[in-house]
Order: structure tokens, then sequence, then C-alpha cells
């Protein structure tokens, strides 16, 4: 009678532990696509900045574009340009204009470097 209660007693601990381990894994690969899905935002979003401002006049090499979103994945928390010819000031104005129109922020939230 001891072995049966004992086995029993096992098998509800296995099957719980069974419900957890598939609990765990649902929740790690909607973690793990809501980080990806905000990476593709980034990415996209990043390539269509760097060949609008290489189209722009001035601007012959193609600049370096990375942008941070937050979690809800419309907000810009902030843009890098790297870009070789924003030695000059106007050119960095126009730049620094160009994406805080395309992205909706404010000038403080975009770095511009050489």
């Amino acid at each position: 009678m001891k072995e049966l209660l004992k086995s029993e007693k096992m098998l509800k601990i296995a099957f719980i532990a069974g419900i957890a381990v598939i609990v765990l894994i649902f929740v790690s690969g909607i973690v793990g696509d809501s980080a990806s899905s905000s990476a593709t935002e980034e990415a996209m979003l990043e390539q269509r900045i760097s060949d609008m401002l290489l189209a722009m006049e001035d601007i012959t090499e193609k600049p370096y574009v990375t942008v941070k979103l937050g979690s809800d994945k419309q907000t810009v928390l902030g843009v890098t340009v790297v870009c070789t010819e924003t030695s000059s000031s106007r050119i960095r104005e126009k730049v620094i204009n160009a994406v805080s129109t395309v992205l909706a922020v404010s000038a403080s939230k975009i770095c511009i470097t050489t």
C-alpha cells in the first residue's frame, strides 16, 4: 500500500512538473517573439532613415543609423546617426531636422556624429 501511495504521489509531482515546463516554454516563446519583433521594427526604421539621408543633398556616403524603440514599439527612445558629411553645422542641422520630422521626436533624442 505504501508503494502505491508513493507512486501516485510521484505521478502527481511528475504531472505538475510537466505542466510547469510546458508553461515556461510557451512564455519564453512569447517573450522571444516580442524582442525579435522590436528588433525587426528598429532595423526597418534604420534602413528607411539611412536611405532618406543618403538621398539628401550634400550626403554622398550612406550613413549608419541606429534607432532604439520603447517596449510599446512605437515610442522612439533615441536615434544615432553616424555620417562623415555632418562635420558641417549646416548639414548636421539638416540631418537632425529630417530625422526629427520623420520620427516625430525632439532633437534632444538624436545624436549625430562623424
